[in-house]
Formats: structure tokens, sequence, C-alpha cells
């Protein structure tokens, strides 16, 4: 299925004049819908896509205990940001687009700041490159409070929190099927566990334990068969949701 997908990332697609989508693309210009839907969508597929060709590659070894969980959380997070995005009603996909729009121009701007506020990047790359790095980041700035001035005109104050999408999108991917909407937050923790180095999933996956002298234990620890599937179809799953919406929004009725 994902490798049937994979082509579509190897060009634009762009919403039809007259759709739903080239409407939302109206809320703000010089950061779209279909530009935060688009890129978040091929993000999910290239993740996967790479998946799947590890999954299918001679002499791979992809039952590791923490990096494949680490390659399909970012899917996860891709796909649900496109689901999110795309599936509210039109005052939701507004608002939506705009607090990702937002959270974007953010962490653009902490980018550009980490440089510079570093005395000997800005020495080194001269006058001119850090005075342009300057105004893009005052540009950022006028972009953020106009986002969120926006936000506040429509009676939202809050900030986008991936968590808190992960657990929405769950909601409407699987609203009667508790199993999957749990198999997505439980792939949503794992996997940022498995992302920061944190070792608390590993009392949830298979391992050998030999106790230590003096108190406590090694443990050895691998994925399984069934850990590795869930932590691919899950986001599959939830990209097929955003491809899906995608397809009917970004089309003319």
């Amino acid at each position: 299925m994902v490798q049937t997908w994979a082509p579509r990332a190897q060009a634009l697609e762009l919403p039809e004049p007259g759709s739903a989508l080239a409407v939302d693309d109206l809320v703000y210009p010089p950061h779209p819908a279909s530009t935060i839907t688009w890129f978040a969508l091929t993000s999910a597929l290239d993740h996967l896509d790479l998946g799947a060709q590890m999954l299918q590659a001679d002499n791979v070894t992809v039952r590791r205990p923490h990096a494949f969980y680490s390659l399909t959380r970012s899917a996860l997070l891709a796909a649900a940001q496109c689901t999110w995005v795309l599936c509210g009603t039109d005052d939701e996909r507004g608002v939506r687009s705009l607090l990702v729009a937002e959270d974007e121009a953010k962490h653009h701007r902490t980018f550009l700041k980490s440089y510079l506020d570093e005395p000997l990047f800005v020495a080194d790359s001269g006058a001119a490159i850090a005075d342009q790095m300057r105004a893009h980041a005052e540009q950022l700035t006028t972009r953020i409070g106009q986002l969120r001035a926006q936000c506040r005109a429509r009676g939202v104050n809050t900030r986008f929190e991936s968590t808190t999408m992960i657990k929405e999108v769950a909601r409407y991917v699987s609203p009667d099927d508790p199993t999957l909407r749990q198999a997505i937050l439980n792939q949503w923790m794992q996997g940022s566990a498995a992302a920061h180095a944190r070792m608390w999933r590993i009392h949830f996956t298979g391992g050998e334990d030999t106790p230590l002298q003096g108190g406590g234990l090694h443990r050895k620890v691998t994925s399984s068969v069934e850990d590795i599937t869930t932590a691919y179809v899950t986001p599959a799953l939830v990209l097929r949701e955003a491809i899906a919406l995608w397809d009917v929004l970004r089309t003319r009725p």
C-alpha cells in the first residue's frame, strides 16, 4: 500500500480552484493549508517508504529495540498532522492550519536565533549574512504575531501541541475501535521514548533478564515481529486517512 502511494511524492499536487482546500488556503495565504498538509503527507510517506524498503531488503536487520520506532514515530507525527488539519469542519481546519503555521514559524525563528546568539558564528559569517538572518527572524516574529492575532480573533488562545493532536486524530481515525485508538497512542508514546533515549519502554518489550551481583539485573531487549508490525501499520493507517481526506478536499465538488 505504501509503495503504491510512493510515486505521488515525486510531484506537487495542488488544490483545484473552488475546492474546500483552495478556500482553506485563503485563511493565511503566506503559509497556506495545502502547503502544510502536502508537506506533512509527503514527509509521512517518505519515512514509511524507507521503512518498506528496510523491511523487504536482503541482509538487513530491522528487529532493533530502538531505531525502527523512531522512524515510525516520525511517520505517525507527520501523517497525524495532515489528518488533523484536514479532518475538521471548515472553521476547525482554518484554526488548525494557523496553529501549525505558527508552530512552524516559531521553531524556524528559534533555529535562526541559535546561530545569531553564537558570537563566533556571527564573526565568521560576516555582517551581511548575520543581518540577513536577523531580518529573516524579524519577519518570522511579524508572522507569528499575525498568526496569533488571527487565532485570538477566532477565540483560540492555545498553541499547537503534538500529543493533543495525536489524541484527537486517534479518536477521529478509530471512533468505534478502542484497540486501534490505543495502538496509535501507544506507538506515539513508545516511539517518543525510543527517540529520546528513555528506558521505561523496555518494561514493555521482549527481553532476557540476568540478575547482577549486589542487586539489579541486566536486561537484553529485542523486538518481535508483532512489535515491528504494529509500529509500521499504525502510521500507515493514519496516512491512509490523510490521503483520503486530501483527495476529497483538494478536488472541486
